[in-house]
């Protein structure tokens, strides 16, 4: 058999072997060994892990909500800050009165809060109810502390006066009117602590360079200021600040929470006064203020509320105290921000040196004992030495002398001060008394004369005249009812009788309204005042003249005269002007006509028969009440806040409120600023003050 035919004859066994074994039926396997006997013990059933709890901080507010540009409103900034650093859950509850404190506490209790952050002293009572009842909740209070501490309560507390000493030192440096303001919401020491450092602040600038700029609202030795009783009420807050904008300040920190945009609302409107935030930065968070927002004073309670959510995390929570202070940043003040321009380097350099002796210890923002009153270091306002009181004779000098003693009588009566009232012969020779004796004279003049008077000698405003609600008047131009004149450009030519070249209102602006107009006028008459201007047009002796205009006063139930009415009485009226009964006013029928005609109503009762009113000028800045460059401060300042109280009074008529004497309906602050229209004018015609006595 060849090798082929016997690998052929394997093949086939091989197939049919595995064919057999196919068809055959299974055989039964063979027990297995058992496995080994294990010595270890079995291993522990493993749970699934439970879902991860995320921590939650909650914050209950005061009243004043969780918006309130303030310390509520800060301390939720450090929430937020910790929810986006370490993922946490936060919330709020706001409060809407004070019996929600502990509803809202338990609230966030019931919810499981790993920390309750609360808001301020109002808390303080709700939160330490709670926190005992509930010793393994962890809370922390803003602004608030407790002494024993409370081993779950982290105080966070702040030496806010140090921060408003800084503020009331600037705001004296750069006070305009030498008296700048502060008032609270309500008398409870985390507000009063501002008021405090900023009285102080101010104190510490008028012992540094010998001034006197007074703080109305506070007073840190005895205790007592102006307070609003909330700290919701933004109509609270506007007349808290208008009271203080009337007696002088020019600088306010209102510490009231959301109260206090009413009182930066009301400065705003005012103009030329600026307002210091609290708590956080109000250029930022009150940004419709921003232009009047001169610093504010920073609690960075966003920092110390974060810090206490972080050690509630990692487990090194302590009850206690967390105290912000200027020397470990838990406190500031904020950048001048659009006013920086207005803050001189000298005075941030004297703010640096400041903040450094407050951390060194050598500066105390903590009221101590009351000063001792300071001894008279003047014999001005003496018998020997009285102040002078100057009028411009704009006005019959006999009615200014009457009126004028008035005045004297009852600032003396005040103050205890002598005065010495008189009329100089020229509005040049007011001023020129003024610049000679600048450290005991104060006078009633115009804006001009202020103008001029400021730029010879640095005579500084205090008040302005208010007539029937004005801050502002006008000249008026007037002609014989019967003149063919119809437009100031008709005047060219024509003889011109004016007060007093020194006159803002008889001869400044006409003057500039008659060059806008192309009219030249012909001969000149200076006639002395304004009535003497008016008696001139009537006598026939000048064909037009100028002299102050006030609107007339309308019949009860009409709408007041408003700018573009017509200046002059009715038409239909003029036939019936004549003075009234008693003499006191000039009456067309119900209309009083308040303008310079009416002091020729005795002499000349057909005075509007035969003067009628051909024009106004553009409104003029009132008349000013200024003080001498080197009027003593303490001196001024009693004098002023005896002017504001004679101006409320009934002999406040008799003086230079009376229809007679210069018409001042009140008096308002006055800014330097005011003016400056009134100086440029003066700068582009050239006039100077020997132009005044021409």
């Amino acid at each position: 058999m060849n090798r082929k035919t016997l690998f052929s004859l394997i093949s086939m066994l091989a197939a049919f072997t595995l064919l057999l074994a196919a068809c055959a039926p299974a055989a039964t396997p063979a027990p297995p060994e058992p496995p080994p006997v294990s010595t270890e013990a079995p291993p522990a059933v493993t749970e699934a892990p439970p879902a991860k709890t995320v921590f939650k901080a909650c914050q209950v507010t005061d009243t004043g909500g969780i918006d309130d540009k303030s310390f509520n409103a800060t301390a939720w900034k450090g929430v937020e800050d910790a929810m986006k650093e370490f993922g946490i859950e936060g919330k709020y509850l706001e409060s809407q009165q004070q019996t929600d404190y502990e509803k809202n506490i338990n609230a966030f209790i019931d919810e499981g809060c790993n920390i309750i952050i609360t808001v301020g002293f109002l808390l303080g009572d709700a939160t330490e109810a709670m926190a005992k009842a509930n010793p393994d909740q962890k809370f922390t209070i803003v602004d608030y502390a407790y002494d024993p501490p409370i081993p779950n309560v982290q105080g966070q507390i702040f030496s806010t006066e140090q921060a408003g000493f800084l503020a009331g030192y600037a705001a004296a440096a750069l006070s305009k009117t030498g008296k700048i303001g502060t008032f609270g919401g309500i008398q409870i020491p985390t507000v009063t602590v501002f008021m405090d450092g900023y009285a102080l602040g101010a104190q510490y600038y008028n012992e540094k360079h010998n001034t006197n700029v007074e703080v109305l609202g506070w007073d840190p030795f005895a205790k007592t200021g102006l307070f609003t009783g909330n700290f919701e009420s933004t109509d609270d807050g506007r007349t808290m600040g208008e009271t203080l904008m009337d007696e002088g300040a020019d600088i306010i920190m209102p510490v009231a929470g959301p109260v206090g945009l009413g009182t930066a609302a009301a400065a705003k409107e005012r103009g030329n006064v600026y307002i210091i935030g609290v708590d956080s930065d109000w250029f930022l968070t009150a940004p419709d203020y921003a232009d009047i927002i001169l610093t504010s004073v920073m609690k960075y309670m966003d920092v110390t509320t974060m810090q206490s959510i972080k050690e509630a995390m990692d487990g090194t929570f302590q009850g206690g105290i967390i105290v912000g202070t200027l020397e470990n940043g838990g406190l500031g003040l904020a950048p001048f921000h659009n006013l920086e321009s207005k803050v001189p380097a000298e005075l941030m350099a004297e703010l640096d040196q400041v903040k450094a002796d407050i951390i060194s210890g050598a500066i105390s923002a903590v009221p101590g004992e009351a000063p001792a009153p300071k001894e008279p270091t003047t014999d001005i306002g003496t018998a020997d030495h009285p102040i002078k009181v100057l009028f411009v004779p704009s006005v019959d000098a006999n009615q200014i002398i009457a009126g004028g003693e008035v005045m004297a009588n009852a600032l003396k009566e005040a103050t205890g001060l002598e005065f010495k009232v008189s009329v100089p012969t020229s509005y040049a020779a007011t001023i020129e008394e003024m610049c000679a004796s600048p450290e005991d004279t104060m006078g009633f003049i115009p804006a001009q004369g202020y103008v001029i008077a400021n730029q010879l000698c640095g005579v500084d405003v205090a008040f302005k005249a208010i007539r029937r609600g004005w801050g502002v008047y006008w000249a008026m131009f007037v002609v014989p009812r019967d003149s063919k004149a119809q437009t100031l450009a008709d005047l060219d030519g024509l003889k011109w009788a004016y007060p007093d070249a020194g006159s803002t209102s008889g001869y400044l602006f006409p003057q500039i309204a008659l060059n806008n107009a192309g009219a030249t006028p012909g001969e000149t008459l200076e006639a002395g005042g304004h009535p003497e201007a008016i008696r001139a047009v009537y006598n026939g002796e000048a064909d037009f003249g100028t002299a102050f205009y006030s609107a007339p006063l309308k019949p009860e139930g009409e709408a007041p005269w408003a700018v573009g009415d017509d200046p002059d009485v009715p038409a239909d009226l003029v036939e019936s002007c004549a003075p009234s009964a008693d003499g006191e006013a000039l009456m067309c029928g119900e209309w009083r006509v308040l303008d310079a005609r009416a002091n020729l109503r005795t002499e000349a009762p057909d005075v509007i028969q035969k003067v009628r009113i051909l024009a106004l000028t553009d409104p003029i800045p009132n008349d000013t009440l200024s003080f001498g460059p080197d009027f003593p401060p303490e001196l001024r300042a009693a004098i002023e806040k005896a002017l504001v109280a004679f101006s409320k009074s009934d002999a406040w008529f008799q003086s230079i409120g009376s229809e007679d004497f210069y018409s001042w309906s009140g008096l308002e602050v006055a800014h330097d600023e005011e003016y400056d229209i009134v100086r440029q004018l003066v700068d582009f015609l050239g006039i100077t003050l020997k132009d005044l006595g021409k």
